[in-house]
């Protein structure tokens, strides 16, 4: 999954990899995260992370686009297989200044509305996502959610590259927001990262590394 969101990404902004040191590799507790992270001259960050636990029987993929240069939603993505289980997590988050409109993504997802969804209940960030917003859950169906990564990563970063150019230092302010209200809040991999790396160093790998805020 998170290749096909590198090469929507590579399509539209060239992507420079970034050396993270010890964040490129993070393991304890039976979890073990490899990282990657690129920027986006002037348009922002794309954060890959894959993560394998219980001896390989649970696989995640994570990947997040956090907007700098142009004022655009974070977007995060998680693919997580456990036990038979796929689950599919996408996501954008108003960290706009100008709350451009992303509404086009809708017919991505009528297009893959046949793949069984779930509700994801209610959470502090609500408020922050965006009604395209997408949440799959099925047994064995990795492979069907492959064409829909692609084809939903590669409308969001053709609408990201249309979005109004802004004040960098203003956007990472909006970025910090969602940022900080996951260290405050806390949540399932949040709260794994603090149980391995302690307080300050989670809230520098949220910051620098995968939010970029």
């Amino acid at each position: 999954m998170n290749e096909r969101i590198f090469t929507a990404a590579a399509a539209r902004f060239p992507l420079r990899e970034r050396d993270i040191g010890a964040f490129s590799h993070i393991a304890g507790r039976g979890m073990d995260f490899r990282v990657k992270a690129y920027e986006a001259p002037g348009a922002g960050s794309l954060c890959l992370m894959e993560m394998r636990a219980m001896a390989g029987l649970m696989k995640m993929e994570t990947a997040v686009f956090s907007p700098t240069g142009l004022d655009g939603p974070l977007f995060s993505m998680d693919a997580i297989s456990a036990m038979g289980r796929d689950t599919l997590i996408l996501e954008l988050y108003d960290t706009t200044l100008s709350h451009p409109d992303f509404s086009a993504l809708e017919e991505i997802r009528t297009r893959y509305a046949s793949l069984s969804g779930y509700d994801p209940g209610e959470h502090w960030y609500d408020p922050m996502r965006l009604a395209v917003s997408d949440y799959k859950r099925g047994r064995k169906t990795a492979g069907a959610y492959d064409p829909y990564v692609r084809d939903y990563a590669q409308r969001y970063f053709e609408l990201l590259a249309g979005c109004a150019r802004c004040d960098e230092t203003e956007k990472k302010k909006q970025n910090a927001v969602f940022a900080d209200g996951l260290i405050q809040n806390g949540g399932p991999a949040v709260d794994q990262f603090r149980k391995m790396l302690g307080d300050e160093a989670t809230a520098d790998f949220l910051h620098k590394v995968m939010f970029r805020c």
